[in-house]
């Protein structure tokens, strides 16, 4: 079971806020989680922004997912094409089929990325499809993960 907050955690979370220390690290420097560095700062009436920080690196975040979407729908367009380009060699009807379908499902996915590229305009919503794309495509290069808050 936690422990009670105090009026010592309470001084703790106002000083050190009002230091301009982020909300985890005042959770670091107290000792108490950053859940509850979250609880009394809300109770005190203190925000945690991060200002220009988190809006750098949600803009880089926005620039990343964009580029990999097009990565995505593009190389889901080659394999499309690559499998239509098979199906006129292949040696029976089953892999023809195979091929098409494949073809077909490649096609799908390119269409779906790239709707949702014209919707989105590089925003915040493509949450799931960035989960898509990191399972096809692997992790961003030489993407750091660096805590924001």
């Amino acid at each position: 079971m936690a422990e009670p907050i105090t009026d010592a955690d309470r001084t703790a979370v106002r000083r050190l806020h009002s230091e301009g220390k982020s909300r985890n690290a005042i959770a670091r420097e107290t000792g108490r989680s950053a859940a509850t560095v979250s609880k009394i700062a809300a109770e005190q009436g203190l925000a945690f922004s991060g200002g220009a920080r988190v809006a750098a690196a949600t803009q880089a975040r926005t620039a990343d997912a964009v580029t990999r979407r097009e990565r995505l729908a593009d190389d889901a367009l080659d394999g499309a094409l690559a499998q239509v380009e098979r199906v006129v060699e292949a040696e029976s009807a089953r892999d023809a089929r195979d091929y098409a379908t494949a073809a077909r499902a490649l096609t799908e996915v390119h269409a779906k990325v790239a709707e949702l590229a014209r919707h989105t305009s590089g925003g915040s919503a493509g949450g799931m499809l960035d989960r898509l794309a990191d399972a096809l495509l692997g992790p961003p290069v030489g993407g750091d993960s660096e805590e924001v808050q």
